[in-house]
């Protein structure tokens, strides 16, 4: 634990200029209804508008008009209609509408991108983090957010997400991953110094409220990501709302018992999945040697080695299990795949998929097996998307 993660203010300072002024606020509630659908749905007339939302025809009228005379919204085409009157559709404005900064934190690195409103990546970031105290840590996140920032100009919000225990989006309760045993007011610390508004949430659910809202997510109504790297973690989307729990914690733990020692006594998803037990079993398989890690085990797999192939093909049966007690309960339309170390899954021939398959009922053979990837982009993107959710005040 780190000592200085306690302190009341940051006294670091940044040689560049302040952000512009923050973006107008969208308005009252109807206001942001309107922009809310549009966003996430894409345009439509304001008489589609009525129908959908269940507000009254002048309140679409007038919350659209203010919505176009503060540069929210744009009109399309006017679109001619068999029967009717024509319909001129509405969307926000993405070209020249505010911007949003998301910010991944992993242990040694922050990955940080600029999007527009609907969660597209303009540019991005990566710098070292130098250390895990909070100072630090705060020290790492603003610079490339103002450096974004003074780049991109209107950004109406900041996004960070960070591997731990994330209360009201605003405060780190624990980060194992960063060594925080204690709670840190992040969003506050860096508030102070950005002069932005801040939200902060777990790393697995902000990547899954950018899948959900902007993301493969969008196909499915219930779905289910599960990574695998440093951490372990399970995302779960059911009828279009990240699952949370009463804790916050549901489908957001690598708690899920997916084995069991010899005394009986479960083995959780993250003592089995993550990075530094895979490189343990391969140690104790005699695969890798001393000081040899995930790196040595992949030019292992390029070489068809046997040994690396089972620690591989073990790893893809554990994934599995985890993954079948997730579709037992939630019965998703898709499981969603990602982490660093996704690609050892992958290699193991069809394991992954097969020993799922061969758990599930006739009537589950359908459910999509999808890919994200290693790289930390869709990682900073859900990050930005929660900046994007405060705005315009989505469910979460």
């Amino acid at each position: 634990m780190q000592g200085d993660q306690h302190e009341a203010a940051d006294q670091g300072t940044s040689s560049r200029p302040a952000p512009a002024p923050p973006v107008p606020d969208l308005g009252g509630d109807s206001a942001r209804a309107v922009y809310r659908d549009l966003l996430r749905f894409g345009p439509r007339s304001r008489r589609d508008l009525t129908e959908r939302l269940g507000l009254s025809a002048p309140t679409v009228t007038r919350v659209t008009r203010e919505l176009l005379e503060a540069g929210h919204l744009h009109p399309l085409e006017t679109v001619a209609l068999a029967k009717g009157r024509p319909q001129q559709p509405l969307d926000i404005e993405e070209n020249h509408g505010p911007r949003f900064v998301g910010v991944k934190v992993t242990a040694d690195e922050v990955h940080a991108v600029v999007t527009t409103a609907r969660g597209n990546a303009l540019e991005e970031l990566v710098m070292p983090l130098p250390g895990t105290a909070a100072r630090t840590v705060v020290d790492s996140v603003v610079e490339p957010v103002l450096a974004l920032a003074e780049a991109h100009p209107r950004v109406a919000g900041v996004g960070v997400s960070i591997g731990g225990n994330v209360a009201d989006r605003r405060r780190v309760d624990s980060s194992w991953i960063l060594g925080w045993d204690r709670p840190v007011e992040l969003a506050a610390r860096l508030e102070e110094r950005l002069r932005l508004p801040v939200t902060v949430d777990n790393d697995i659910a902000a990547m899954v409220h950018g899948l959900n809202w902007f993301g493969i997510g969008r196909a499915y109504r219930t779905f289910a990501v599960l990574t695998l790297g440093v951490g372990v973690a399970i995302g779960t989307v059911v009828e279009g709302r990240l699952l949370q729990g009463r804790s916050h914690l549901a489908g957001l733990t690598g708690r899920l018992p997916v084995d069991a020692r010899d005394d009986g006594a479960p083995v959780p998803f993250w003592q089995a999945a993550r990075t530094a037990a895979v490189e343990s079993a391969a140690r104790e398989a005699g695969v890798l040697g001393a000081g040899e890690g995930v790196e040595r085990l992949r030019t292992l797999l390029a070489d068809d080695d046997p040994g690396a192939r089972e620690v591989c093909a073990e790893l893809a049966r554990t994934l599995a299990r985890a993954a079948a007690a997730v579709v037992a309960v939630a019965d998703p339309e898709a499981i969603v795949l990602g982490g660093e170390i996704i690609d050892l899954v992958l290699a193991a021939d069809g394991e992954f998929e097969g020993t799922l398959r061969a758990s599930l009922p006739g009537v589950q053979q359908d459910l999509v097996i999808r890919e994200l990837g290693g790289d930390f982009d869709q990682w900073a993107r859900g990050a930005a998307v929660i900046a994007i959710q405060e705005f315009v005040g989505g469910e979460v």
